[in-house]
């Protein structure tokens, strides 16, 4: 059985792809005992949203969406999250901003409707769900995807449903083993220092580790990320 890690891009990843070979992307959980793996705040610089995600107009929903695209939701504050769209108490509330200091974004994948919208979230356990209520979020069409075949450890990158590029990625190591499933970025950096372990840029995901619980203050947080280790690329190195 393949399995595959699927990214949906909420900026232009092409920034991270269209790096030389040496830069290819790698794919690691960011935080082991030995050296390397996390994009730190301290060593990062923000860079703006891309322009490449559709603001939406006109009552857009995810039952109106064509296959190959994503309804985004932005947070416009710190978000109070239901269980479901008829609870009267937040479960909890997602904060305005990340850790990297980006802004907050959440996939929907149901509604929004009658005011509110199921999304997932990105927080442990991975693939975590819940209910926000639509005038809490500013909505986006994405028609961008990176998918990792954990198999062939290859990443490819994806617009409105086409392959544009296939690259060999390092993936995570037996002992940290990167996570299957759909996930979405949720930050977008550019590195102070191009030739770190990180190289030039770098992705946040959604996705956690399932055996890393803490680094830097995160809690685990999977990345998209080039390497000054060209040796890696192609080996469950992370």
């Amino acid at each position: 059985m393949r399995r595959s890690l699927l990214a949906l891009a909420v900026a232009s990843i092409l920034s991270a792809c269209g790096a030389p070979a040496q830069m290819a992307p790698v794919v690691e959980p960011p935080r082991a005992s030995t050296a390397a793996s996390v994009v730190t705040p301290s060593t990062t610089t923000p860079v703006a949203e891309s322009a490449s995600p559709v603001p939406v107009f006109g009552g857009m929903s995810t039952a109106n969406l064509q296959p190959h695209r994503t309804l985004v939701a932005m947070t416009v504050g710190d978000t109070e999250v239901y269980e479901s769209n008829t609870t009267l108490h937040p479960i909890l509330t997602m904060p305005h901003t990340t850790i990297l200091g980006t802004i907050t974004v959440l996939e929907v994948v149901e509604g929004p409707v009658d005011g509110w919208a199921r999304v997932r979230l990105p927080v442990r356990p991975n693939g975590t769900e819940g209910w926000v209520q639509a005038e809490d979020l500013m909505l986006y069409v994405v028609d961008s995807q990176v998918m990792i075949d954990l198999s062939d450890r290859t990443l490819t990158y994806f617009e409105k449903g086409e392959p544009v590029l296939t690259t060999p990625v390092a993936i995570g190591s037996k002992r940290n083993p990167t996570p299957v499933g759909e996930f979405f970025i949720t930050d977008s950096v550019t590195l102070a220092n191009p030739d770190s372990a990180w190289g030039p840029h770098a992705f946040g995901l959604s996705a956690r580790s399932e055996t890393i619980t803490e680094y830097n203050g995160g809690d685990g947080i999977i990345g998209i990320h080039g390497t000054n280790r060209p040796g890696s690329i192609g080996n469950a190195a992370s």
